[in-house]
Protein backbone atom coordinates (compact mmCIF):
# COMPACT_ATOMS: atom_id res chain seq x y z
CA UNK A 1 0.00 0.00 0.00
CA UNK A 2 1.44 3.76 -0.93
CA UNK A 3 -0.27 6.88 0.01
CA UNK A 4 -0.01 9.84 -3.02
CA UNK A 5 0.65 12.27 -0.52
CA UNK A 6 1.28 13.25 3.48
CA UNK A 7 -1.79 14.17 4.93
CA UNK A 8 -2.53 14.61 8.82
CA UNK A 9 -4.61 12.44 10.49
CA UNK A 10 -5.63 12.24 14.30
CA UNK A 11 -6.36 8.82 15.66
CA UNK A 12 -8.37 8.48 19.23
CA UNK A 13 -7.20 5.60 20.99
CA UNK A 14 -3.54 5.52 19.81
CA UNK A 15 -1.66 3.94 22.69
CA UNK A 16 -4.55 0.86 22.72
CA UNK A 17 -4.25 -2.37 21.03
CA UNK A 18 -6.05 -1.68 17.36
CA UNK A 19 -4.58 2.19 17.89
CA UNK A 20 -1.61 1.55 17.88
CA UNK A 21 -0.81 -0.87 15.09
CA UNK A 22 -2.75 1.60 13.39
CA UNK A 23 -0.40 4.92 14.64
CA UNK A 24 2.39 2.92 13.65
CA UNK A 25 1.52 2.31 9.98
CA UNK A 26 0.74 5.79 9.36
CA UNK A 27 3.76 7.32 10.90
CA UNK A 28 5.97 4.98 9.56
CA UNK A 29 4.21 6.02 5.89
CA UNK A 30 5.37 9.38 6.24
CA UNK A 31 1.82 10.73 7.21
CA UNK A 32 1.60 13.26 9.92
CA UNK A 33 -0.12 11.55 12.96
CA UNK A 34 -1.84 12.94 16.61
CA UNK A 35 -2.53 10.71 18.53
CA UNK A 36 -5.22 11.16 21.57
CA UNK A 37 -5.44 8.90 24.35
CA UNK A 38 -6.62 9.38 27.80
CA UNK A 39 -4.27 6.26 28.87
CA UNK A 40 -7.32 5.15 31.02
CA UNK A 41 -6.83 1.51 28.85
CA UNK A 42 -3.79 3.05 26.61
CA UNK A 43 -0.51 0.93 27.15
CA UNK A 44 2.82 3.33 27.20
CA UNK A 45 4.49 0.90 25.86
CA UNK A 46 2.63 1.03 22.67
CA UNK A 47 3.37 4.50 22.73
CA UNK A 48 7.31 3.48 22.48
CA UNK A 49 6.60 1.92 19.18
CA UNK A 50 6.94 5.67 17.51
CA UNK A 51 6.29 8.32 19.84
CA UNK A 52 9.73 9.89 19.13
CA UNK A 53 8.78 10.05 15.38
CA UNK A 54 9.11 13.81 13.88
CA UNK A 55 5.47 13.13 12.47
CA UNK A 56 3.99 12.23 15.49
CA UNK A 57 2.54 13.73 18.23
CA UNK A 58 0.69 13.10 21.29
CA UNK A 59 -2.16 14.28 23.32
CA UNK A 60 -2.78 12.91 26.67
CA UNK A 61 -6.70 13.67 27.09
CA UNK A 62 -10.19 12.55 27.31
CA UNK A 63 -12.32 12.39 24.39
CA UNK A 64 -15.24 13.47 26.76
CA UNK A 65 -13.24 16.97 26.93
CA UNK A 66 -15.43 19.04 24.37
CA UNK A 67 -13.68 22.25 25.12
CA UNK A 68 -9.86 20.71 24.47
CA UNK A 69 -11.02 18.61 21.52
CA UNK A 70 -12.68 21.17 19.83
CA UNK A 71 -9.75 23.59 20.18
CA UNK A 72 -7.46 20.79 18.94
CA UNK A 73 -9.28 19.92 15.79
CA UNK A 74 -9.34 23.49 15.06
CA UNK A 75 -5.71 24.22 15.41
CA UNK A 76 -4.40 20.82 13.66
CA UNK A 77 -6.80 20.72 10.70
CA UNK A 78 -6.99 17.07 10.26
CA UNK A 79 -7.41 15.21 6.14
CA UNK A 80 -9.15 12.19 8.51
CA UNK A 81 -10.06 10.85 11.97
CA UNK A 82 -10.00 7.60 12.52
CA UNK A 83 -12.12 7.26 15.90
CA UNK A 84 -10.68 4.29 17.63
CA UNK A 85 -11.27 5.01 21.46
CA UNK A 86 -13.68 3.21 22.83
CA UNK A 87 -14.06 1.29 26.35
CA UNK A 88 -14.13 -2.10 24.28
CA UNK A 89 -13.90 -5.31 27.07
CA UNK A 90 -17.18 -6.40 27.06
CA UNK A 91 -17.53 -7.30 30.88
CA UNK A 92 -16.46 -4.04 31.75
CA UNK A 93 -19.14 -2.26 29.43
CA UNK A 94 -21.60 -5.06 31.24
CA UNK A 95 -20.37 -4.50 34.58
CA UNK A 96 -20.19 -0.59 33.77
CA UNK A 97 -22.85 0.51 31.86
CA UNK A 98 -23.28 4.26 32.02
CA UNK A 99 -19.67 4.78 31.58
CA UNK A 100 -19.61 2.03 28.08
CA UNK A 101 -22.65 4.79 27.21
CA UNK A 102 -20.50 7.95 28.21
CA UNK A 103 -17.30 6.77 26.50
CA UNK A 104 -19.02 5.07 23.30
CA UNK A 105 -21.12 7.77 22.71
CA UNK A 106 -20.94 11.14 24.45
CA UNK A 107 -17.39 10.67 23.53
CA UNK A 108 -18.48 9.26 19.52
CA UNK A 109 -20.54 11.97 19.77
CA UNK A 110 -17.60 15.09 20.91
CA UNK A 111 -15.05 13.89 18.19
CA UNK A 112 -17.98 14.03 15.30
CA UNK A 113 -18.48 17.75 16.63
CA UNK A 114 -15.01 18.30 17.18
CA UNK A 115 -14.02 17.05 13.85
CA UNK A 116 -16.04 19.97 11.99
CA UNK A 117 -13.64 22.33 12.77
CA UNK A 118 -11.95 20.99 10.11
CA UNK A 119 -12.17 22.54 7.36
CA UNK A 120 -10.02 19.83 5.60
CA UNK A 121 -11.74 16.68 6.71
CA UNK A 122 -11.89 13.75 4.20
CA UNK A 123 -12.96 10.80 5.69
CA UNK A 124 -13.86 10.12 9.39
CA UNK A 125 -13.81 6.16 10.38
CA UNK A 126 -16.10 5.09 13.65
CA UNK A 127 -14.46 1.77 15.16
CA UNK A 128 -17.63 0.29 15.18
CA UNK A 129 -18.56 -4.30 16.02
CA UNK A 130 -19.86 -7.32 14.63
CA UNK A 131 -21.46 -7.25 17.57
CA UNK A 132 -24.54 -4.79 16.65
CA UNK A 133 -25.81 -7.58 14.61
CA UNK A 134 -28.90 -9.83 15.80
CA UNK A 135 -27.29 -13.37 17.04
CA UNK A 136 -27.24 -15.40 13.83
CA UNK A 137 -25.96 -19.51 12.35
CA UNK A 138 -25.07 -17.55 9.19
CA UNK A 139 -22.33 -15.18 8.54
CA UNK A 140 -23.88 -11.40 8.91
CA UNK A 141 -23.13 -8.98 5.58
CA UNK A 142 -23.89 -5.56 5.75
CA UNK A 143 -27.72 -5.45 5.39
CA UNK A 144 -28.31 -7.97 7.95
CA UNK A 145 -30.89 -7.02 10.93
CA UNK A 146 -28.98 -4.81 13.59
CA UNK A 147 -30.09 -6.09 16.84
CA UNK A 148 -27.63 -5.81 19.75
CA UNK A 149 -28.03 -7.85 22.26
CA UNK A 150 -25.54 -6.60 25.26
CA UNK A 151 -24.75 -2.88 26.59
CA UNK A 152 -21.59 -3.25 24.22
CA UNK A 153 -22.72 -3.52 20.83
CA UNK A 154 -25.79 -1.29 21.40
CA UNK A 155 -23.29 1.65 22.25
CA UNK A 156 -21.51 0.93 18.93
CA UNK A 157 -24.51 1.11 16.82
CA UNK A 158 -26.07 4.23 18.75
CA UNK A 159 -22.61 5.51 17.71
CA UNK A 160 -23.06 4.34 14.01
CA UNK A 161 -26.39 5.98 14.32
CA UNK A 162 -24.76 9.25 15.45
CA UNK A 163 -22.03 8.56 12.60
CA UNK A 164 -24.84 8.61 10.03
CA UNK A 165 -26.50 12.09 11.32
CA UNK A 166 -23.54 13.56 10.89
CA UNK A 167 -22.70 12.21 7.38
CA UNK A 168 -25.53 14.01 6.47
CA UNK A 169 -24.50 17.79 7.66
CA UNK A 170 -20.93 17.19 6.07
CA UNK A 171 -21.07 17.10 2.53
CA UNK A 172 -17.51 16.94 1.94
CA UNK A 173 -16.42 14.35 4.37
CA UNK A 174 -17.46 10.24 3.77
CA UNK A 175 -18.04 8.40 6.73
CA UNK A 176 -17.52 4.47 7.42
CA UNK A 177 -18.70 2.79 10.36
CA UNK A 178 -16.21 -0.50 10.37
CA UNK A 179 -17.63 -2.98 11.55
CA UNK A 180 -14.92 -4.90 13.43
CA UNK A 181 -14.75 -8.77 14.31
CA UNK A 182 -12.34 -10.55 17.05
CA UNK A 183 -8.95 -9.32 17.02
CA UNK A 184 -5.84 -11.06 17.67
CA UNK A 185 -2.12 -9.83 17.80
CA UNK A 186 0.17 -8.11 19.86
CA UNK A 187 0.10 -5.23 22.32
CA UNK A 188 -3.27 -6.38 23.43
CA UNK A 189 -4.44 -3.94 26.56
CA UNK A 190 -7.82 -5.59 27.81
CA UNK A 191 -7.91 -9.46 28.97
CA UNK A 192 -9.48 -11.10 25.96
CA UNK A 193 -8.84 -14.65 25.57
CA UNK A 194 -5.68 -15.27 23.81
CA UNK A 195 -4.07 -13.09 26.63
CA UNK A 196 -5.49 -15.29 29.36
CA UNK A 197 -4.52 -18.14 27.47
CA UNK A 198 -0.93 -17.08 27.13
CA UNK A 199 -0.73 -16.09 30.39
CA UNK A 200 -1.94 -18.88 32.11
CA UNK A 201 0.38 -20.91 29.64
CA UNK A 202 3.18 -19.07 31.56
CA UNK A 203 2.05 -20.40 34.95
CA UNK A 204 1.11 -23.48 34.43
CA UNK A 205 2.66 -24.67 30.83
CA UNK A 206 -0.20 -27.57 28.80
CA UNK A 207 -3.27 -26.88 31.28
CA UNK A 208 -5.75 -23.99 30.96
CA UNK A 209 -9.06 -22.78 33.32
CA UNK A 210 -11.41 -21.39 30.67
CA UNK A 211 -14.76 -20.24 30.24
CA UNK A 212 -16.50 -20.68 26.88
CA UNK A 213 -15.00 -22.59 24.41
CA UNK A 214 -17.48 -23.52 22.20
CA UNK A 215 -18.51 -20.04 20.45
CA UNK A 216 -17.46 -19.50 17.16
CA UNK A 217 -15.70 -16.11 16.08
CA UNK A 218 -13.25 -14.61 13.27
CA UNK A 219 -9.98 -13.91 14.09
CA UNK A 220 -8.84 -10.62 12.42
CA UNK A 221 -4.99 -10.12 12.87
CA UNK A 222 -4.41 -6.93 13.88
CA UNK A 223 -2.22 -5.59 11.44
CA UNK A 224 -4.34 -6.48 8.79
CA UNK A 225 -7.39 -5.01 10.65
CA UNK A 226 -5.33 -1.81 10.41
CA UNK A 227 -4.35 -1.14 7.09
CA UNK A 228 -7.83 -2.17 6.17
CA UNK A 229 -9.49 0.59 8.17
CA UNK A 230 -6.30 3.29 6.71
CA UNK A 231 -7.15 1.60 2.81
CA UNK A 232 -11.32 1.97 3.40
CA UNK A 233 -10.65 5.62 5.01
CA UNK A 234 -8.33 6.57 1.67
CA UNK A 235 -10.57 4.59 -1.15
CA UNK A 236 -14.43 5.10 0.25
CA UNK A 237 -16.48 6.89 -2.28
CA UNK A 238 -19.95 6.85 -1.07
CA UNK A 239 -21.15 9.64 1.66
CA UNK A 240 -21.73 7.06 4.18
CA UNK A 241 -20.58 3.09 4.20
CA UNK A 242 -21.00 -0.09 6.73
CA UNK A 243 -18.52 -2.25 6.03
CA UNK A 244 -17.47 -5.51 8.09
CA UNK A 245 -13.60 -6.00 8.85
CA UNK A 246 -12.77 -9.57 9.32
CA UNK A 247 -11.19 -12.06 7.11
CA UNK A 248 -14.59 -14.32 6.33
CA UNK A 249 -13.73 -17.53 8.57
CA UNK A 250 -14.99 -18.90 11.91
CA UNK A 251 -13.40 -21.15 14.32
CA UNK A 252 -13.77 -22.07 18.14
CA UNK A 253 -11.84 -21.29 20.85
CA UNK A 254 -11.15 -24.53 21.19
CA UNK A 255 -10.36 -24.93 17.91
CA UNK A 256 -7.35 -22.49 18.66
CA UNK A 257 -6.37 -24.41 21.85
CA UNK A 258 -6.01 -27.49 19.46
CA UNK A 259 -3.65 -25.45 16.99
CA UNK A 260 -1.44 -23.99 19.63
CA UNK A 261 -1.00 -27.43 20.84
CA UNK A 262 -0.11 -28.22 17.53
CA UNK A 263 2.36 -25.52 16.77
CA UNK A 264 3.90 -26.09 20.88
CA UNK A 265 3.81 -30.06 19.87
CA UNK A 266 1.90 -31.14 22.98
CA UNK A 267 -1.83 -31.19 23.88
CA UNK A 268 -3.10 -28.87 25.86
CA UNK A 269 -5.75 -29.70 28.29
CA UNK A 270 -8.77 -28.04 28.98
CA UNK A 271 -11.18 -27.39 32.11
CA UNK A 272 -14.29 -25.30 31.74
CA UNK A 273 -14.43 -23.32 34.40
CA UNK A 274 -18.18 -22.32 35.68
CA UNK A 275 -17.22 -19.36 36.96
CA UNK A 276 -15.60 -18.17 34.03
CA UNK A 277 -18.47 -18.76 31.82
CA UNK A 278 -20.36 -15.84 30.20
CA UNK A 279 -24.38 -16.07 30.56
CA UNK A 280 -24.93 -14.26 27.87
CA UNK A 281 -22.83 -15.30 24.55
CA UNK A 282 -23.08 -15.84 21.15
CA UNK A 283 -22.95 -19.37 19.58
CA UNK A 284 -21.39 -17.67 16.51
CA UNK A 285 -20.07 -14.58 15.73
CA UNK A 286 -19.08 -14.76 11.46
CA UNK A 287 -18.85 -11.86 8.34
CA UNK A 288 -19.16 -11.97 4.86
CA UNK A 289 -16.59 -10.09 3.50
CA UNK A 290 -17.41 -9.25 -0.26
CA UNK A 291 -18.03 -5.90 0.38
CA UNK A 292 -14.66 -5.12 2.06
CA UNK A 293 -12.91 -6.88 -0.92
CA UNK A 294 -15.08 -5.04 -3.11
CA UNK A 295 -13.62 -1.82 -1.67
CA UNK A 296 -10.30 -1.93 -1.20
CA UNK A 297 -9.52 -5.33 -2.87
CA UNK A 298 -8.89 -7.48 -0.46
CA UNK A 299 -9.19 -9.12 2.71
CA UNK A 300 -7.52 -10.16 6.48
CA UNK A 301 -5.96 -13.52 6.02
CA UNK A 302 -7.54 -16.55 7.77
CA UNK A 303 -4.38 -18.30 8.31
CA UNK A 304 -4.04 -18.90 12.18
CA UNK A 305 -1.82 -21.28 12.32
CA UNK A 306 1.50 -17.79 10.93
CA UNK A 307 -0.39 -15.54 13.43
CA UNK A 308 -0.14 -17.79 16.53
CA UNK A 309 3.11 -18.83 15.97
CA UNK A 310 4.35 -15.29 15.51
CA UNK A 311 1.92 -14.51 19.00
CA UNK A 312 3.95 -16.99 20.96
CA UNK A 313 7.49 -16.38 19.81
CA UNK A 314 6.89 -13.00 20.50
CA UNK A 315 5.18 -14.39 24.78
CA UNK A 316 8.36 -16.77 24.58
CA UNK A 317 6.55 -19.56 24.73
CA UNK A 318 7.74 -20.81 21.28
CA UNK A 319 11.24 -20.48 20.17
Amino acid sequence: MSFDKTEKWIVTGTAGFLGSHTTEFLVKNQQQVLGIDNMGWGSPENLSYFENETNFSFLKEDIRNREKMLEVFSDFQPDRVLHLAALHFIPDAIKNPSEAVSINLHGTQVILESSRQSKNLKSFFFASTGDVYEPSEAPHHEKSITAPFNIYGMTKFLGENLVSLESRQNENCHFINGRLFNMIGTRETNPHILPVIFEQLHETPFKLNLGNIFPLRDFVPITQAAQAIIELSLKSQNKLDAVNIATGHACSVENIIELLGEILGQKIEINVDPARVRKAERNVLSSDVSKLKKMIGWTPSGDLREELTSLLKSENLLK
